[in-house]
C-alpha cells in the first residue's frame, strides 16, 4: 500500500529528524550541522552528518545517506511503510485506510505480506511448537545458538500439507498471492493447493533492505524428498538478483573493506555466529552481473571460500570474469577436499578458518595451480589454453595499471613471454568492440558534470533549474542513476513549480543505490564566491562537449573497422568532422541557448 503524499509530508513536517538520530547516535553541533561516529560502520573520527533544517544525514565515510524514514528503516529493521506509520503514531497524526492506485505496487505489497505471513508462521512452528522443540534440538546439537537462529530469523515448515494455508486463512491472505509467491502448489487434480515446503528447516530470503523475498528449505527428513528447496522465482524474487546474508552482513562488509563468498545458507550463518559476519552465500549458483553490481556497492574486495570439490565452487570460478569485469578485486581461499566452511569450522574451530583466509590467493594464482595444463610435464598446448584463459579473464580487469601488472605476473609464473601475452590482449579487446564502446559511455568528464548539474538543480533557483532543463533533457543522463534522479526532479518540478528535495528523499527511501547519492549532491557545501549561474553553464558545456567526445570516440572506432576490412569510410570521416566543428562551437551555443527564453 503507498500512503498518501500529504501525509507522508505531514508526518515529515512533524518529525524533529535530530530527537529521532539521537537515540542511536551522539551528536555534536558543526556550523549548521551535527556530526558523530556513523552507526552504518565503525569508524574512530565521526563522519556521520545529520542537516536538520533540510532533514537528511549523511556520512562522508561510508556514502550512507537519507531522511528520517530511510534512517528509521536502517536502525529498526523495517519497511518505509512501517517507518511512517511508526513515526505518525509518534507525532498523534492518524493515517486513513486507503487502497495503493498502482496495481503493479499493490500486487507487489502483496507478494511481501505473504512472505512476512510465512516467514512468522515458520518461526512460531520452530519456537512454540512440540515438533518445533526436536528442531530446536537439533539446530543447536549442530552448533547454531539461539542467537543466531534469531539473527537470520529461522524457522520450520511443518510436515503438513496446508500448515501455512491455514495460517494465511487467518491471517486474510488469499491462496492465489500465496501461489503467485510460490509459497503453495496447485493440486494435479484441480482442488486447490497444497504447502511447497513440507518438513524442512527453514531460511528466509531477504533483499538488501530487509525484506524477505523468498524461503530455501533444508529436509529434515533422511529419504525422500531433495535435500535443499528454493522458492521458485517470483516478480519480488529473482535468484540473479539475490545473495543470501547480504542484509545481515552489509555493515560488516563496510567495516572490513572485504566480501566472503561462501556455497551455502548453513556456511553464512556459522561463519557470522563465529565473528566472520562479512559473508554472504550464493546458495549454489552461479554468480550473476547483478550480484556483482550490488557487492560494488558496499567494497571492491570479494574473497571466494568454497570447497574445491562441489559443484557450486565451480560455478563461482567461472564467474570470475563477471566479479573482474565489475571491478572487484578477487581472491580465491579454497578448502581441504571433502570441507566446507560450515563443517571446518566447527570441527576445528575459528583459527583454522581464519589461517585458510589468511593462506587465500589471487585469481591468477589460483587459476594456474588448478590448471591441469600448468604441471611439469604439461605439453605446450595446454600450457598456452590456460594463458589463454587468464589473459580472458584479465582483459576485464579496467585499471591499465593493475591489468599491465598481471600481465607481468602471468608471463613469470608461466614462462609466455610478456609482448606475446599483450599481443593476445590486444587481439582479444579488438574482438570486442561492444565492451570497449560502453566504456566511453562512463567518460570522466560528463560523470563530473552530470553531479554538478545535478547538485545544482538541488541548491539553486527555480528560475535556474527552468535555464537547466530547457537545455538537457533528464533522458539524456549517461549514467542510470544520475538519469533517475534527473527524471524525478523534472517531474517534482513540473508537479510542484520547485524542486522538492524532501519528497525524493521520501521517493526513494528503501533504494541503497539513489538514496545515497542524493544526500552526497545535497550535502555539496556552496562558497559564497561561487556564481550558481556560471557553474550552471560550465556543466552543461562539460556534459555536451562530453556526449559529442563520446560519438567521436565510437566513429574512430568504427573508422578503423571499416578500414580493417577495406570497406568506405567517406562518410564517417565527414561525419567526424562535423562533430569536431560543434565541438569547437559548444560554448559559443550554450551561451546562446542559455539567454532564451524558453518555458518548461
Amino acid at each position: 500500500m503507498r500512503i498518501p503524499e500529504d501525509k507522508i509530508q505531514e508526518v515529515r513536517d512533524a518529525t524533529d529528524i535530530l530527537e529521532i538520530v539521537t537515540r542511536y547516535v551522539t551528536l555534536k553541533k558543526r556550523g549548521k550541522s551535527y556530526v558523530g561516529l556513523c552507526p552504518f560502520h565503525n569508524e574512530k573520527t565521526p563522519s556521520f552528518n545529520v542537516d536538520p533544517v533540510r532533514g537528511f544525514y549523511h556520512c562522508f565515510g561510508c556514502g550512507e545517506g537519507g531522511n528520517v524514514f530511510s534512517f528509521l528503516m536502517r536502525m529498526e529493521r523495517i519497511g518505509f511503510p512501517e517507518a511512517v506509520r511508526h513515526l505518525a503514531e509518534k507525532a498523534n497524526i492518524e493515517l486513513p485506510a486507503f487502497e495503493e492506485d498502482n496495481q503493479q505496487e499493490k500486487e507487489m505489497e502483496a507478494l511481501y505480506r505473504a512472505n512476512r505471513i510465512a516467514r512468522d508462521f515458520f518461526s512460531r512452528c520452530l519456537m512454540e511448537t512440540e515438533e518445533g522443540e526436536k528442531t530446536r534440538s537439533y539446530l543447536l546439537r549442530r552448533g547454531f545458538s539461539q542467537a543466531a537462529i534469531d539473527h537470520f530469523e529461522l524457522g520450520l515448515a511443518p510436515d503438513r500439507w496446508d500448515g501455512l494455508i491455514r495460517a494465511a486463512q487467518k491471517a486474510s491472505c488469499p491462496e492465489s498471492v500465496l501461489h503467485k509467491a510460490g509459497l503453495i502448489i496447485p493440486r494435479k487434480a484441480g482442488t486447490g493447493f497444497y504447502d511447497r515446503f513440507r518438513g524442512r528447516w527453514m531460511f528466509p530470503i531477504m533483499n538488501p533492505s530487509g525484506r524477505v523475498v523468498g524461503f530455501g528449505g533444508r529436509n529434515l527428513k533422511k529419504e525422500g524428498s531433495p535435500k535443499y528447496l528454493n522458492s521458485p522465482e517470483t516478480p519480488i524474487y529473482q535468484k540473479s538478483r539475490i545473495l543470501y546474508g547480504l542484509y545481515q552482513c552489509k555493515n560488516g562488509i563496510r567495516r572490513e573493506d572485504l566480501a566472503l563468498l561462501v556455497e551455502g545458507y548453513t556456511d553464512c550463518i556459522q561463519l557470522h555466529q563465529h565473528g566472520f559476519d562479512y559473508c554472504a552465500a550464493t546458495s549454489g549458483t552461479a554468480l550473476t552481473e547483478q550480484q556483482a553490481q550490488l557487492l560494488c556497492r558496499y567494497t571492491k574486495n570479494v574473497m571466494l571460500v568454497f570447497d574445491g570439490d562441489s559443484a557450486g565452487f565451480r560455478a563461482a570460478l567461472r564467474g570470475i570474469d563477471i566479479l573482474v569485469e565489475a571491478g572487484l578485486h578477487v581472491r580465491v581461499a579454497p578448502l581441504p577436499k571433502g570441507t566446507d566452511p560450515d563443517s571446518l569450522i566447527r570441527d576445528q574451530g575459528k583459527e583454522a578458518f581464519m589461517r585458510i583466509l589468511q593462506s587465500a590467493r589471487t585469481f591468477v594464482d589460483f587459476q594456474i595451480e588448478s590448471a591441469a595444463g600448468m604441471n611439469g610435464d604439461a605439453t605446450p598446448q595446454s600450457r598456452a589454453q590456460t594463458a589463454k584463459n587468464l589473459i580472458e579473464t584479465v582483459s576485464r580487469v579496467r585499471d591499465p595499471i593493475e591489468r599491465s601488472l598481471m600481465i607481468k605476473d602471468i608471463s613469470e609464473k608461466t614462462g609466455i613471454d610478456e609482448v606475446l601475452i599483450h599481443r593476445q590482449l590486444r587481439d582479444i579487446r579488438r574482438d570486442e568492440p561492444d565492451r570497449k564502446e560502453n566504456e566511453t559511455m562512463s567518460l570522466p568528464a560528463v560523470s563530473a558534470a552530470e553531479k554538478g548539474i545535478l547538485a545544482l538543480l538541488f541548491a539553486g533557483s527555480d528560475t535556474l533549474a527552468k535555464r537547466i532543463f530547457q537545455l538537457i533533457g533528464p533522458d539524456e543522463f549517461t549514467s542510470e542513476t544520475n538519469r533517475i534522479i534527473a527524471q524525478n526532479i523534472r517531474r517534482v518540478f513540473t508537479e510542484e513549480g520547485s524542486v522538492h528535495a524532501e519528497l525524493l528523499l521520501d521517493r526513494f527511501s528503501e533504494d541503497e543505490r539513489i538514496l545515497p547519492l542524493i544526500t552526497e549532491l545535497l550535502s555539496m557545501e556552496w562558497g559564497e564566491d561561487v556564481d550558481r549561474e556560471q557553474y550552471g553553464i560550465d556543466c552543461i558545456i562539460q556534459f555536451r562537449q562530453g556526449l559529442i567526445q563520446r560519438k567521436m570516440v565510437e566513429i574512430k572506432q568504427q573508422i578503423r573497422r571499416n578500414e580493417s576490412e577495406k570497406k568506405d569510410i567517406a562518410e564517417l570521416k565527414h561525419t567526424f568532422r562535423s562533430l569536431d566543428r560543434e565541438m569547437r562551437k559548444m560554448r559559443q551555443t550554450v551561451l546562446d541557448d542559455w539567454k532564451k527564453n524558453v518555458e518548461i
